[in-house]
């Protein structure tokens, strides 16, 4: 009757996402949270996942934990490790122009503007790479097998081995649609200096499944593993036709990966 108030707001933006055409940007107000999005049909499954779920909580080794939240989209994940570890020293990259400008205002308007957001897509190189805008937060590198619709944008790349270079990391927050296992045999080396990573592990192309190779990494490196939260992505292509033993099945997903030292 008297739900939580994460909920109350989960709500409340799907009442209104009933009646909003997808792709129109806006404002609402979740809690405290004063937000610009870009999609509000799937900002209110971000804002369960985060909020709600806590999909992305996990305990730090100290009040100041370094995080690397990378794909941040409008930053609701950053808001929530601030809210979670207010003294956290975050680092939020977001290769989509439009959504950068978002993650940006966002954290400026609710008490987080310590959060250092960048445009970027973290990739093997730096420099450029055209990327696809989908509008939501479905955007990827155009070169990934699987690549969504959308607009092509020629956006700034940073070598994510690189980052990791710097500094030891508490958290790796890895949410790049496909790009996880390119990124990660790149990072091999140094992922000795990343302590957690959560990511959301994408399969995107029937023909070049990366998850067993993701898998087999991490364990070389060291880390354990929990695999959660599959999610059948039953409305983008392609889908299992009618001639097959089982039609209609989704060939492309999504699922969450914690890993660990």
């Amino acid at each position: 009757m008297f739900p939580p108030p994460e909920v109350a707001a989960w709500r409340k933006a799907w009442h209104r996402a009933e009646t909003t055409p997808r792709f129109t940007p806006g404002t609402i107000r979740m809690m405290e949270y004063e937000l610009r999005y870009s999609d509000l049909l799937t900002l209110c499954p971000q804002w369960q996942d985060i909020f709600v779920r806590r999909v992305l909580d996990f305990v730090a080794p100290s009040s100041t934990p370094r995080i690397l939240d990378c794909g941040a989209n409008i930053g609701l994940a950053s808001l929530f490790f601030k809210r979670r570890y207010p003294r956290a020293r975050v680092t939020a990259y977001e290769p989509d122009p439009a959504l950068s400008a978002m993650l940006a205002a966002n954290l400026a308007a609710n008490g987080a503007r310590d959060v250092e957001a960048r445009q970027a897509a973290l990739w093997t190189s730096t420099g450029a790479l055209t990327f696809t805008c989908e509008g939501s937060d479905s955007g990827m590198i155009a070169s990934l097998p699987g690549a969504v619709s959308g607009q092509s944008r020629t956006v700034p790349s940073l070598r994510l081995r690189d980052v990791l270079m710097q500094e030891e990391v508490d958290l790796l927050k890895l949410d790049i649609e496909g790009g996880e296992d390119a990124v990660l045999a790149d990072c091999e080396p140094v992922l000795g200096r990343v302590h957690a990573i959560v990511m959301a592990l994408h399969e995107c192309a029937p023909a070049c499944r990366q998850t067993p190779r993701v898998l087999e990494r991490l364990t070389r490196c060291g880390f354990t593993y929990a695999i959660d939260e599959f999610v059948p992505l039953t409305w983008r292509p392609p889908v299992t036709g009618a001639d097959t033993p089982f039609p209609g099945r989704a060939l492309t997903w999504a699922m969450t990966v914690r890993a660990w030292r």
